[in-house]
């Protein structure tokens, strides 16, 4: 009788070791599904933020040939001819030299560095 009722037990080292694999197992395959969705979640972003990057490339290149255009020197002579630029020639009254305090040097007297000089608007060619 003794022996029978021995026999009879729950084998319970056998059920927790069966617990702690499969609590293990479980919370290894959640973390691996986690972790894929994560990076699918993260790729999307990624190529979405990659698109808008892409379309501000080409924004941005559109706009610098634009204005490559806009400031070429025959559209200017056009706009210019159409009289939508208007120039004024500028005169000698309107240049003026400030020199800075250390620039000064020994040619010129020290008390007319500090006033404002017109300019003339000639140009002197070297031969």
């Amino acid at each position: 009788m003794n022996r029978r009722k021995h026999a009879n037990l729950v084998p319970v080292a056998n059920l927790v070791r069966f617990v702690v694999i499969a609590f293990f197992l479980g919370t290894a395959g959640l973390s691996y599904v986690y972790f894929k969705n994560e990076m699918q979640t993260t790729g999307n972003e990624i190529r979405t933020l990659e698109a808008q990057l892409n379309t501000l490339i080409t924004q941005d290149n559109t706009v610098h040939a634009q204005i490559d255009r806009l400031s070429s020197h025959s559209y200017l002579e056009r706009r210019l001819a159409e009289g939508f630029i208007q120039l004024k020639p500028i005169t000698d009254q309107s240049i003026v030299r400030v020199h800075l305090v250390g620039s000064r040097n020994a040619t010129v007297p020290a008390d007319s560095m500090d006033d404002l000089q017109p300019v003339s608007n000639n140009r002197v060619v070297a031969q």
